[in-house]
C-alpha cells in the first residue's frame, strides 16, 4: 500500500516504471493516485492505456479531456467512435454517491444532448406554427355547429336546388377556413324533399328528432315550406326560405323568414309594370295549381285590381297527365283575347315553358310578364333551345318581361366576385336560387355571430331562439345586413324587403328591362303627395313605388398607366358609353375617384337619338386614385377603379347596369385595348393586368345629411354608381431576384458562422450583428416604395424572421464559447450541430409559410 507522503504525481511515476512487468499493478497505484487527485490528467490517460477493455478506455479519456482539451486526447476519444464509457474498477469509488460530480458531468451527457436536440426542435416548430397561422392555415377548433338545408335534390327543380347546395357549402367553405363561428366549424346536413309537401313534413319531423341544427335553409317550394312550418314553429327552430314564394309561410309563422321577396312584393311590382310600363288596363293570369302558382295568381288580382281588371283566371293542373290538356285549354282562351293584354304567368319552368310555347306557336304575340320561376338563366337556356330545334330563334324570347331578385347585368361588385369564384369552382354562372340561398346561409351566420349562442348542446333550444331575435331585429336599412343582393332587412312578416328587377331577353339571355320600378320610401308627406300628383310614385296596396330609369353603361380601357403606389393615383385612358330612354339627365355624370374633383364626360363623340333610345359615346383620359391594400405586398393584387356616378339622380331614380356589349364580350378581349386591339391595356411597368371586371354598385349614407327633401332620405341618400376595375398583380419574380438577393446572401454568410470554431466567438458574434443591422437596412429600402402604413406587410415578416434568426445565431455562438471555456466540450458540438441543422429547417419553415400563403 502507499505511504502517506505518496502523492498523486509519485503514484503515477510508480505506475509508469512497472506498467510493462506489473499491469495490474500499474492499474491499482493509477487508481490510488486518482483517489488522491481526481482532476490529475495524466493518471487518466495512463489509465487509458492501461486498461483492455474499449468502454473503460472511454470512460479515462472523457475525464481526461474534460480536465485538458488535449488535440492528442481528442484523435483518441475519436478513434473510439460511439463506444459508451464505463469506469474501471480501480476507479470505480470515484463514481460513488460521495462523488456525484463527475456522474453528472460524464454519465449524463446524452440525456444533455437531448435536451439541448429538444430545446432546438421546439424553437423551430414553434416559429414554424406561428408562420402557418400568420398563413391562415388554421381553422376553427370547437365542436362543429350544423345547419340544415331541404330542397328538391331530386325532380324538376334538381338543377337549381344543386345550384342552392353549391353556394352553401361554398360560404360555410370560406367561413371554416377563416376559424368558423367562434372557432366552431359550422357543418351542412342535407336533405331531400323533392319540392312534396309529404316528404317535407318527414323530413322536419325528423330535424326535429335529430336536434342538431340550429336554423333551416329551405325548403325550397311553397307547398313543402308550408307543410313544414308548424313543425319548425312548435320545435322553436328558425327556418329561412331561399326561394318559396307564398306570403302564406312566413305570415303564419314568426319562425320562418325568406330572404328574397315574397309574392305580395312580387305582385306589386308586376302590377305597375304590367299597368304603367306595358300601358294596360287589363290583364289575364296562368296558374300552377300549387302554392306557389296560387298565391302569386291571388296577390296579383288583388294588386292589379287598384290599377285594372284581370279578365281571366287559368288554372294549369299540376296532375302531369293532365298539364298538356290544361295548357291547350288555356291558349285557346287566350287566342281570343286582346294582342296587347299582358298575360302574366305564375307557374314554374316546366309548365311555363309549355305554356309559352303553346301561347307563341299559336300566333299571341301579347306581353308575358312572369314570377321569379320564369326569371333564370336556366329557363332563357330552355327557351332558345326550344326555339333552335324549331329553326325560329326570337320566337319564344321576345316580348317576355320577368321577375328576378338577381339580374345578371346588374350585379353589384361583391356579387360580381362571387359569381366569378362560383363560376371558376363549379364550372357554370350562378342562377338566382344560388344568390338568395346564399343570402339564407349568410343572413343565419350572421344572427349566430351577433346572438352570443353559448354553443352547448344542453342550451341549444336558447341558442335557437338568439338566431330568432337576430334575423327580426333586421327590421329597417338602418339595421340591415350587407347581403349579397343588397341591405337585407325583413318586413313585419319575415319577408325580405327587397325590390323586384324586371328582366327581358337579348336573344340570346335575360338582360335588365329599359323601365324598372324601386320601393320607394317618401321623406315627408308634402314629397309623397308631389310624386304622386306628378305620376313620378304609384301607390299600390299599401306601398309606393317609383320609376327609375336604367342606362345601359359600357366602358372599353384603352390604356393604364403610371401607377403612383405612394400615393394610390394612376391614368386611365377609355371610352364610356351610355344607352338609356328617357331624360339625359341619366348623362350627367361625374368620376368620383378622379384626382381631378371635377372631372366630368365633356362632349360625346357619338350622340344618336333611335325610337326613343339614346347612345352617347364619350373618351376620357384623365389621374384616377384608389385605395391601394398592402398586406400582401410584394405578392399583393391592386384593384385600380373608375368609378361614375350620377351627379343628382339617387339610386331610387337611376340606375347603371352593364350593357349587353360587355356581356357578349370574351373576359380576356377586356385586357386589349380599345384603340388597338394588339395591344395590352397596360403600361404599368413592374406589373400584370390579370383581369378585369365592370360591375354596378350602390353606395351612400343611412342618414340624409340634412336634406330631407331628397328621395329616400328618411332611411339614407344612395347612389348608384358604375366600375371599371382593373386587377395588377406585381410581377414577382423580377422583384425578388432585385430586392431578396442581398438577403439571400445574408443568409448563407451568417449560416457560415456557425461553422468557426467554438473559440472563435467574437467573429460569429460580430457577423450575427451585422446581419441583424444589414437587414434592418435593406428592409426599409425594400418598404421605402409603400405608403405609410400602419400595420406590418408580408415581405417585413420575412425579414423580421431573419432578424429573429440572427440574434438566436449570436446567443448560439455565445453559448459555444462558454461551453468551450469550461471545457464541455460535448454540449458545445451538440449544441453547433443542432444549430447547423436547424438554421436550414427554420428557413424552409418559413419559406413554406410563404408559399402556402401566397404560392
Amino acid at each position: 500500500m502507499p505511504e502517506k507522503r505518496d502523492t498523486a504525481v509519485t503514484l503515477t511515476h510508480q505506475a509508469i516504471e512497472m506498467r510493462e512487468s506489473d499491469p495490474a499493478r500499474a492499474r491499482e497505484l493509477l487508481g490510488a493516485a486518482l483517489a488522491m487527485d481526481e482532476t490529475y490528467e495524466p493518471a487518466w490517460r495512463w489509465l487509458a492505456e492501461l486498461v483492455g477493455d474499449d468502454g473503460e478506455r472511454r470512460y479515462c479519456l472523457d475525464r481526461a479531456y474534460a480536465i485538458k482539451a488535449d488535440p492528442q486526447t481528442g484523435r483518441a476519444r475519436k478513434a473510439l467512435g460511439r463506444t459508451a464509457p464505463r469506469p474501471p474498477a480501480e476507479v470505480a469509488h470515484l463514481v460513488e454517491p460521495e462523488r456525484p460530480a463527475p456522474i453528472v458531468a460524464v454519465g449524463h451527457g446524452k440525456p444533455r444532448r437531448r435536451w439541448i436536440w429538444g430545446a432546438v426542435g421546439v424553437a423551430v416548430v414553434a416559429v414554424v406554427a406561428l408562420f402557418w397561422a400568420w398563413a391562415g392555415s388554421a381553422g376553427g377548433q370547437g365542436e362543429p355547429v350544423y345547419v340544415a338545408l331541404v330542397a328538391g335534390m331530386s325532380g324538376d327543380s334538381a338543377v337549381s336546388s344543386a345550384q342552392m347546395e353549391h353556394a352553401v357549402r361554398m360560404r360555410l367553405d370560406n367561413v371554416n377556413a377563416a376559424g368558423g363561428i367562434d372557432g366552431h366549424p359550422v357543418e351542412l346536413l342535407v336533405y331531400d324533399d323533392a319540392n312534396r309537401a309529404d316528404k317535407a313534413v318527414g323530413i322536419a319531423q325528423d330535424i326535429v328528432r335529430e336536434g342538431k341544427v340550429l336554423f333551416v335553409v329551405g325548403h325550397g317550394a311553397s307547398d313543402a315550406a308550408l307543410a313544414a312550418a308548424p313543425i319548425y314553429q312548435r320545435a322553436k327552430i328558425p327556418a329561412i326560405t331561399p326561394t318559396a314564394s307564398s306570403s302564406r309561410i312566413t305570415d303564419s309563422s314568426d319562425w320562418y323568414f325568406r330572404s328574397m321577396f315574397g309574392n305580395r312584393t312580387q305582385s306589386d311590382f308586376l302590377s305597375v309594370y304590367a299597368s304603367r310600363a306595358l300601358g294596360s288596363k287589363t290583364a289575364a293570369v296562368v296558374y300552377d295549381e300549387d302554392e306557389d302558382g296560387r298565391s302569386g295568381h291571388d296577390t296579383f288580382r288583388d294588386s292589379f285590381g287598384e290599377f285594372g281588371t284581370v279578365t281571366v283566371e287559368l288554372p294549369v293542373s299540376a296532375e302531369r297527365d293532365r298539364t298538356a290538356a290544361s295548357v291547350r285549354d288555356a291558349v285557346a282562351e287566350l287566342k281570343t283575347h286582346n294582342q296587347a293584354e299582358p298575360i302574366v304567368l305564375a307557374m314554374k319552368e316546366k309548365s311555363g315553358l309549355a305554356m309559352i310555347d303553346g301561347l307563341r306557336s299559336a300566333g299571341v304575340t301579347a306581353p308575358i310578364p312572369g314570377t321569379t320561376s320564369l326569371g333564370s338563366r336556366a329557363f332563357h337556356d330552355s327557351l332558345v333551345k326550344a326555339e333552335a330545334e324549331r329553326g325560329r330563334p326570337g320566337l319564344l324570347t321576345a316580348n317576355l318581361y320577368m321577375a328576378t331578385p338577381l339580374a345578371q347585368d346588374s350585379l353589384s361588385g361583391p356579387a360580381q366576385v362571387w359569381a366569378d369564384a362560383y363560376e371558376k369552382r363549379y364550372g357554370e354562372r350562378p342562377l338566382w336560387q344560388a344568390a338568395t340561398a346564399r343570402q339564407a346561409v349568410n343572413v343565419g351566420l350572421h344572427a349566430m355571430e351577433v346572438g352570443r349562442l353559448s354553443f352547448d348542446e344542453n342550451r341549444r333550444s336558447e341558442d335557437r331562439q338568439r338566431v330568432r331575435d337576430s334575423l327580426a331585429a333586421l327590421k329597417d336599412k338602418k339595421n340591415s345586413f350587407a347581403a349579397l343582393l343588397g341591405p337585407l332587412y325583413f318586413n313585419a312578416s319575415g319577408s325580405a324587403q327587397m325590390a323586384v328587377s324586371m328582366v327581358t331577353s337579348d336573344g340570346s339571355r335575360f338582360v335588365s328591362a329599359p323601365v324598372q320600378f324601386t320601393i320607394y320610401e317618401p321623406p315627408s308627406a308634402e314629397a309623397l303627395k308631389a310624386g304622386l300628383a306628378k305620376g313620378n310614385v304609384i301607390a299600390v296596396k299599401g306601398r309606393y313605388l317609383s320609376r327609375r330609369q336604367v342606362v345601359a353603361t359600357g366602358i372599353n380601357i384603352n390604356e393604364i398607366r403610371d401607377l403612383d403606389t405612394t400615393n394610390g393615383t394612376y391614368f386611365v385612358d377609355f371610352f364610356v358609353w351610355l344607352k338609356y330612354t328617357g331624360d339625359h339627365v341619366a348623362a350627367d355624370v361625374q368620376f368620383i375617384n378622379a384626382v381631378k374633383p371635377d372631372l366630368k364626360l365633356g362632349e360625346p363623340l357619338r350622340d344618336v337619338t333611335e325610337n326613343g333610345q339614346t347612345y352617347r359615346l364619350y373618351q376620357v383620359a384623365d389621374r384616377f386614385k384608389s385605395g391601394l391594400e398592402f398586406h400582401d405586398f410584394p405578392f399583393d393584387h391592386q384593384q385600380v377603379r373608375v368609378l361614375l356616378q350620377n351627379r343628382t339622380q339617387t339610386a331610387d331614380q337611376v340606375s347603371y347596369v352593364t350593357d349587353k356589349e360587355i356581356l357578349n364580350q370574351n373576359p380576356q378581349d377586356f385586357l386589349r385595348s380599345g384603340t388597338d386591339a394588339d395591344a395590352s391595356i397596360n403600361q404599368v411597368p413592374n406589373w400584370v393586368a390579370s383581369s378585369v371586371r365592370f360591375f354596378r354598385q350602390t353606395v351612400g349614407s343611412s342618414d340624409g345629411l340634412g336634406d330631407g327633401k331628397t328621395a329616400g332620405a328618411e332611411t339614407g341618400i344612395y347612389y348608384s354608381q358604375y366600375a371599371g376595375e382593373v386587377e395588377l398583380e406585381r410581377d414577382i419574380l423580377p422583384f425578388l431576384i432585385k430586392n431578396l438577393l442581398p438577403l439571400m446572401l445574408l443568409i448563407s454568410v451568417t449560416y457560415l458562422s456557425l461553422f468557426f470554431k467554438a473559440s472563435d466567438g467574437s467573429a460569429p458574434v460580430s457577423m450575427g450583428v451585422t446581419a441583424i443591422l444589414s437587414t434592418a437596412v435593406l428592409l426599409n429600402n425594400v418598404t421605402s416604395q409603400l405608403p405609410s402604413v400602419s400595420y406590418i406587410v408580408a415581405l417585413e415578416w420575412g425579414y423580421y424572421a431573419f432578424i429573429l434568426l440572427a440574434a438566436i445565431c449570436v446567443l448560439v455562438a455565445m453559448l459555444r464559447k462558454r461551453f468551450a471555456a469550461t471545457k464541455r466540450d460535448d454540449m458545445e458540438q451538440t449544441l453547433s450541430k443542432a444549430a447547423r441543422i436547424g438554421y436550414p429547417l427554420y428557413i424552409l419553415g418559413v419559406v413554406t409559410a410563404f408559399v402556402v400563403a401566397f404560392g
